[in-house]
C-alpha cells in the first residue's frame, strides 16, 4: 500500500474534483494535506486512517529530551 492517497482516492474521500474544493473538504474533516513541488495535492494515508478511525491525534507521543540542567550541576 502506498504512503500517499492517489488522486482518485482523494476525489472519493472529499467528493470533489477541484483541488481548492478538495482542500476545503479535507480541512472540514480535520485531515492535513500538503501541495508538492508540482502543485499536486498530497495526503498521507496513515493520517487519513487515524482521522477516519477516530484515533485521538491530540496526544502526541512523549518526546525524550536531554537534561541540560545536569550540565550546570
Amino acid at each position: 500500500m502506498d504512503l500517499l492517497l492517489t488522486l482518485g482516492e482523494i476525489e472519493t474521500l472529499t467528493g470533489r474534483k477541484r483541488t481548492k474544493e478538495q482542500c476545503a473538504s479535507l480541512d472540514a474533516m480535520g485531515v492535513r494535506w500538503k501541495v508538492n513541488a508540482s502543485g499536486a495535492l498530497i495526503v498521507g494515508r496513515r493520517h487519513v486512517e487515524q482521522v477516519l478511525c477516530g484515533e485521538d491525534l491530540s496526544q502526541a507521543p512523549e518526546t525524550k529530551r536531554p537534561n541540560f540542567e545536569a550540565l550546570h550541576a
